[in-house]
């Protein structure tokens, strides 16, 4: 095949979530019970006849990653995920010599330069050439401010990640927003358009994986600061206050926080926990930076953020990024919330502190740090997610099809767009499914 790579980005921000990602892959021991584990992660949402091809051909990974330079080596993270589903003992997790840092994607990059594949960079694709029987003969899109179009000899394959950065799709299809994406902002769903005007069924448009933490200040907006609380010396309340969950609850890419964090209160008619804000004291403060602690590169941030949180957190706290109240009263008045409804949940954090009991969400006891010295302290924190699954549906052969089920000819997807996963999620999963 001769192939032309379209790159909506410049080059310096070329590859996707592909490359920002954790670069890391699973790969099933057996069919049965990879099929097992793969229909209790999709919930139904996913046709047996695709997940058997998807669990096939990511069986035969590793030998194809070695032709291609790539060293899988046992990981051991996400072994399964989710071990309480049937059949998910057969999960092995990979990488090349280690998680994020492009270690997967920087050897494929090598291959793409190797075979002499040409990449037109700074060019989105904007829309799909049909036929008068809407078979697809190309793309349009824009290259150096022009028009071009593009003609494709056997087929496109629609490649364009999801919809993490298009404020008003999430509004239409996910259960609660606004989230961040922790990948590229180039993901703004523009191949889901593409393939709905070419009559494409959509699916898993609900499916977005998403947890606790980050911040959304000017200087970044819209794209995601990593948030952390050094010593666990904190607590979570929404909009009115009030604590809602364990925070120190497992996060298993999205689940175990989502379900919490994506809650419409129906009387206050608002995303109460969308930001939520976490609250911690002086002591808290001192003992590590809150805004930006990534070490390595994973995520968009982790590669191109550029940004360095003070450890004491005195500059974030300076830039606004982090409310500083005098007392609990004078920080609830800066957040818009009744200061007896924080007083209240703090006193009450503090006396299951001094009992080492979180009797109202089981917080371990080991994390249990009273929230009592002043100046008190405070960060929006927003949902920030890993990506979403939904976009054009596939068949096993990753034909893009109609509401009838129906290829349209021409048409192809990949990845996180229209992901065969359709609900919960394994960590290395959507490599795999790219691979």
């Amino acid at each position: 095949a001769k192939v032309s790579v379209l790159e909506k980005m410049p080059q310096k921000h070329e590859g996707g979530n592909s490359r920002v990602t954790g670069n890391m892959w699973w790969t099933p021991t057996n069919l049965p019970e990879a099929l097992d584990y793969m229909q209790a992660l999709c919930a139904g949402l996913t046709d047996k006849e695709s997940l058997q091809a998807l669990a096939e051909e990511m069986m035969q990974l590793n030998g194809w990653l070695e032709t291609l330079g790539v060293k899988p080596q046992p990981l051991g993270v996400f072994q399964p995920e989710h071990p309480e589903l049937p059949g998910s003992k057969c999960v092995r997790t990979w990488s090349n010599g280690g998680a994020g840092e492009g270690r997967l994607w920087i050897p494929i990059r090598e291959q793409v330069e190797k075979r002499g594949i040409e990449i037109l960079y700074e060019t989105p694709a904007k829309d799909l050439v049909l036929s008068a029987t809407r078979e697809v003969l190309g793309v349009k899109a824009v290259s150096g401010g022009k028009q071009i179009s593009i003609k494709a000899k056997k087929g496109v394959v629609l490649a364009c990640g999801g919809f993490e950065f298009n404020f008003e799709m999430q509004k239409q299809f996910l259960p609660g927003w606004p989230t961040y994406g922790r990948g590229t902002p180039g993901n703004t769903g523009d191949g889901i358009a593409m393939a709905q005007k070419a009559g494409a069924a959509l699916w898993h448009m609900n499916n977005s994986l998403a947890g606790v933490g980050c911040l959304i200040v000017p200087e970044f907006d819209p794209v995601m600061i990593p948030a952390s609380f050094p010593g666990n010396a904190y607590i979570l309340v929404d909009k009115t206050g009030k604590r809602f969950m364990n925070e120190m609850r497992e996060n298993r890419h999205g689940f175990g926080h989502k379900e919490n964090l994506l809650y419409f209160d129906g009387v206050l008619g608002a995303f109460t926990r969308i930001p939520c804000f976490g609250i911690f004291d002086e002591n808290a403060r001192t003992r590590g930076n809150v805004a930006g602690g990534m070490s390595f590169k994973f995520g968009w941030f982790g590669w191109f953020g550029g940004y360095q949180g003070s450890r004491d957190n005195s500059k974030e706290i300076e830039k606004g990024w982090i409310i500083k109240g005098e007392t609990l009263a004078d920080l609830a008045n800066k957040l818009a919330m009744k200061p007896a409804d924080l007083e209240a949940s703090v006193t009450r954090w503090n006396e299951q502190c001094k009992n080492k009991n979180d009797q109202d969400f089981g917080r371990p006891a080991r994390s249990l740090t009273a929230i009592e010295k002043p100046p008190f302290y405070s960060v929006k924190v927003y949902p920030a997610t890993f990506n979403t699954q939904g976009g054009p549906r596939r068949n096993p052969k990753c034909q893009v099809v109609d509401p009838d089920n129906q290829p349209i000819p021409g048409l192809y997807s990949a990845g996180e767009l229209g992901s065969f996963w359709g609900w919960m999620y394994n960590g290395g999963g959507n490599n795999a499914e790219a691979l």
